[in-house]
């Protein structure tokens, strides 16, 4: 993902627009500002140079501000908040990503400047370079900000490094983003005998174990895979550790264990033209083990199975059996 960094002066340029555009939009500095913490109260101090009344608190028809509308979800809470324990208020933003998706909140919010959605917007006051192992770059921050969260000194020795490690496995954890399927099972062998006779039978690797992250609670769940299919008539087939790289590419990302199976075995569908395919996923999720219901023994099981290998049952005994359901 593009990093844009944004430095002072052209936080403070796009502050002014955001002063001229809610004027136009009938709101003065009378009315006064309250921001958002963290990003917001920049903004709000921001505003208040240039002559807005600065509240400690949000207030009935004051303008609540904040840096950036991503996916639109603090703001929606604050103003579910506000609307129930304040009153009527405005909502302003200098930044907004991915328009399509926040396009409702135009209705009673607005924004200056418009980014794409795909960039990272790294803002002057994330940058703290006087800290080891805090480059200045907003995952980095974020993390440190949760460390505050939860009660802990994030300038305390164990610690310290900890946002620059966190961003860096998270880095790791997610790399299936990076990954091409397509390019993954590209490269297949004939396996015709010296009769000229094709393999035809089924194929099945078991025992691939994965870890992904559980797009609810980016908690790991991990466990093993199986992954089959019965080539095409022209007998094609993949080496075998691509099944493995492939199950890699959609388990290192955000995901939820169904989705997982699907994606495997339609991507195995596409790009191989095989008769059959199957997907058998085993797994222990951490949503479960460390928090919740805490299930530390519950396994989960999914399957996903297509052409001759979901259709015609002695195929499907098969595959299942070799899978080690």
């Amino acid at each position: 993902m593009p990093v844009e960094e944004i430095g002072w002066e052209r936080f403070c340029q796009d502050v002014r627009t955001l002063h001229v555009l809610a004027e136009s939009k009938g709101w003065t500095p009378a009315h006064g500002v309250w921001g958002v913490p963290n990003g917001g109260t920049y903004v709000a101090s921001q505003l208040h140079r240039m002559g807005w009344r600065l509240w400690d608190h949000p207030r009935p028809g004051c303008l609540i501000v904040d840096d950036l509308i991503d996916g639109g979800e603090t703001l929606r809470s604050v103003k579910a908040w506000t609307d129930k324990s304040v009153g009527e208020c405005g909502f302003a933003a200098v930044y907004r990503k991915d328009r399509e998706s926040t396009q409702a909140m135009e209705a009673w919010s607005f924004a200056a400047c418009e980014k794409g959605r795909d960039e990272w917007l790294a803002f002057p006051w994330e940058a703290r370079p006087w800290r080891k192992g805090l480059p200045g770059l907003g995952p980095v921050d974020a993390v440190q900000r949760l460390i505050e969260w939860t009660g802990d000194d994030p300038t305390r020795e164990g610690v310290l490094d900890t946002p620059a490690r966190v961003c860096k496995a998270l880095r790791e954890m997610t790399a299936g983003y990076g990954m091409d399927p397509a390019a993954i099972l590209a490269r297949t062998f004939d396996s015709a005998d010296e009769t000229g006779q094709h393999w035809n039978e089924m194929v099945v690797l078991a025992g691939i174990r994965f870890t992904s992250l559980c797009e609810h609670h980016m908690l790991p769940f991990s466990g093993t895979a199986a992954v089959g299919y019965v080539p095409a008539r022209d007998g094609r087939i993949v080496g075998i550790s691509k099944l493995a790289r492939l199950v890699e590419c959609f388990a290192r990302r955000l995901q939820v264990q169904e989705r997982l199976a699907t994606q495997v075995v339609e991507a195995v569908r596409q790009h191989l033209k095989p008769q059959g395919a199957g997907v058998l996923l085993k797994a222990t999720h951490g949503c479960m083990t460390c928090r919740g219901v805490m299930q530390p023994e519950a396994v989960m099981a999914t399957s996903a199975l297509r052409g001759i290998i979901l259709e015609e049952e002695a195929a499907r005994a098969e595959f299942l059996r070799l899978a080690g359901a």
